[in-house]
């Protein structure tokens, strides 16, 4: 489809724009004025077409209830059938190739960044609290907005319903738009401390936030009467008009409040650091309390041990001396049986010899000597002085022998020799004895001492570890070779 007016006739033309400050620009002919001729609204294959960067070409079909394209720069090339940059099915469609093909082409300024500045000047702001109502402030604002033409579909929109597709400066832009962003940012201020709950005496040590707060509240609108996107409000300056009376008597109350506010806080501080200065001696005093008790229950405990291993002990000392006493009462009977045993048969051979010599004597009838008897006679002497003499030796055995433990029963433990030394045991800080050697082998035995235990008897001049006593080491030397005892009978 060739794109070529047939009735306008021509060279082809160079579609470009070459403007500086424009916000929306018509391409017509060189030398042309805007709407003055036909061939700005007619698009001839063959034309060169020319997008700059920040430039956007929108070529607005007039028979297409306003489709319309968008070629973004930079572009450089040659408008023709195949390679129109256009919507292809839309041009098919109207035209069903080979006719004129009538289009408007805009060029649209894409510079970011754009800015506006604006300086408000003082204006009545009336606090949301209460008890300041009654006094108003005034407060003078400056500032800039920046914006930016987008690209986007809807606002190309925006931009032809708001300035009719007539060619518009940025100039012209920015007076229209100033006017606007005065006006909206002024009564967006005065409304901020109802719609906010800011303080109206707070406002300069928030300009960031009412930037912000500003920014949402006029960017449709700005989109809406311009066609452009508002980008940031930058709020430099709010300042208050010190002099007022309402201002003056504003601060004198809030220096006031923010005084008992501070006392206020310093009490809250000082009652604060108490309760936990209390709350820390309370912990203080219980964990003493705890500490005590367990002190308490461990020096219970260690009493009712010493109290106990001094109640076996002396069980032991008394059980080992009923034991001796038992061994030596039993030796004593057993001496006294074989006194017995022997007069016994001293008396019986003292029979049999006076048997023995009558027997020789015996009247065989004969009125001689009986010869029979006398030997009868020596021979049972003989057996007798044998039987005496074995007799004899048996008792000199018996009372030479040393005396032999019982085979039966607990091991009995000898009487402490006369001259035997008894040690005083030091346990946790208590004095416990005297003990002789057969106690404390009692209770090394029992697991109640062990070597580090000090000790002391008589003659030595301090307490000295069991283990470093030579008469008492060999205790633990022996010690794993001694048998547990049995237990104590109930």
């Amino acid at each position: 489809m060739g794109l070529f007016n047939r009735k306008e006739g021509g060279i082809m033309d160079a579609i470009r724009c070459d403007e500086k400050d424009f916000l929306i620009w018509k391409w017509r002919p060189a030398g042309q004025d805007v709407n003055s001729t036909k061939k700005e609204n007619v698009i001839r294959s063959g034309s060169s077409l020319s997008v700059r960067p920040g430039q956007a070409a929108v070529f607005l079909y007039q028979n297409t209830s306003g489709e319309y394209d968008i070629i973004k720069g930079p572009y450089n090339g040659t408008l023709k059938t195949e390679n129109l940059p256009i919507l292809a099915s839309i041009v098919g469609a109207a035209f069903a190739g080979g006719t004129p093909y009538p289009a408007e082409v805009y060029f649209f300024n894409l510079a970011k960044n754009m800015e506006i500045p604006f300086t408000i000047p003082y204006f009545r702001v009336v606090p949301a609290e209460p008890e300041f109502k009654a006094y108003d402030v005034e407060i003078a604002i400056k500032g800039t907005v920046a914006f930016e033409v987008s690209s986007q579909p809807e606002f190309i929109k925006y931009l032809f319903e708001a300035w009719g597709g007539s060619n518009t400066t940025l100039e012209e832009l920015n007076q229209k738009m100033k006017a606007l962003v005065t006006q909206e940012i002024k009564q967006i201020v005065t409304n901020a401390p109802k719609d906010t709950g800011i303080f109206v005496m707070h406002m300069n040590s928030l300009i960031g936030e009412m930037g912000q707060y500003i920014l949402a509240r006029i960017q449709q609108n700005i989109a809406n009467r311009f066609g452009v996107l508002a980008t940031s409000v930058i709020i430099s300056d709010i300042r208050y008009d010190e002099e007022s009376d309402s201002y003056q008597r504003i601060k004198r109350v809030t220096e006031e409040q923010a005084h008992r506010f501070n006392l206020e806080n310093e009490k809250n501080a000082l009652l604060a650091y108490e309760i936990q200065r209390q709350t820390m001696q309370v912990d203080a005093n219980v964990r003493n309390t705890m500490v005590q008790r367990e002190a308490e229950i461990q020096l219970e405990h260690q009493a009712d041990m010493l109290s106990r291993m001094r109640q076996e002990a002396q069980y032991a000392q008394h059980a080992q001396t009923q034991s001796a006493a038992i061994q030596a009462n039993l030796e004593s009977q057993s001496a006294n049986l074989d006194a017995h045993t022997i007069n016994r048969q001293s008396d019986v051979m003292k029979e049999g010899m006076q048997n023995l010599g009558k027997m020789s004597g015996m009247n065989l009838g004969t009125g001689q000597m009986n010869p029979v008897g006398m030997m009868t006679g020596m021979a049972m002497g003989a057996s007798v002085a044998g039987q005496m003499g074995n007799m004899l030796n048996k008792m000199g055995e018996s009372m030479t022998a040393t005396p032999q433990r019982p085979q039966q029963g607990t091991p009995a433990t000898p009487p402490p020799l006369p001259n035997q030394a008894s040690y005083y045991l030091a346990l946790n800080g208590q004095q416990f004895g005297p003990y002789d050697m057969a106690a404390l082998q009692q209770l090394v035995q029992n697991g109640q001492i062990n070597a580090k235990t000090q000790a002391w008897t008589e003659g030595m001049p301090s307490w000295v570890e069991m283990g470093n006593i030579p008469q008492l080491a060999v205790l633990f030397a022996q010690s794993t070779n001694i048998p547990t005892p049995p237990p104590i009978p109930r």
